[in-house]
């Protein structure tokens, strides 16, 4: 399995920009990736997939996405991918970075379409989309409630 991230378009601002022009950056950092085996209960079912530690500036995937790993995975149905999200850092031009957590600290995704089947000489694209809210982000609370969705692109 081969696991992408991006930010999908969804401009808001004059000259097509997806968050407000103060913001530079958005800098995610993940660790811990797992996937749910489908039908099974949710405490025993996950399965570690060896995904490193990452921080993605998600300024950079707007419309782009970029390769988080690719990973051997058992013979099987996967449905959720499950991982951390340990901070966001969000930079702002003329202004100090200001620090986010994510409610809970992590994130569960259902994989659209009910998931997705890997047999002995299958592969699979997963392509993660993550966004955040421009006005949560400008209110400088220090919580951010990221949208997180997970669709088989290949």
């Amino acid at each position: 399995m081969t696991l992408t991230i991006t930010d999908p378009a969804q401009a808001q601002y004059s000259s097509s920009q997806q968050y407000d022009p103060s913001i530079t950056h958005i800098s995610v950092a993940f660790s811990q990736f797992q996937v749910h085996v489908a039908g099974q209960g949710d405490s025993s079912a996950w399965q570690t997939i060896k995904i490193s530690s990452q921080t993605i500036d998600m300024i950079n995937v707007l419309s782009l996405s970029q390769v988080l790993g690719k990973v051997p995975l058992p013979a099987g149905k996967y449905d959720i991918i499950r991982f951390n999200v340990t901070v966001v850092t969000v930079s702002f031009s003329g202004k100090p970075s200001v620090m986010y957590t994510v409610p809970s600290g992590s994130l569960k995704v259902p994989v659209i379409n009910g998931g997705f089947q890997i047999t002995a000489t299958s592969s699979v694209t997963v392509q993660l989309t993550l966004s955040f809210n421009n006005n949560e982000i400008l209110t400088m609370n220090g919580h951010l409630t990221p949208v997180a969705t997970a669709n088989v692109v290949a």
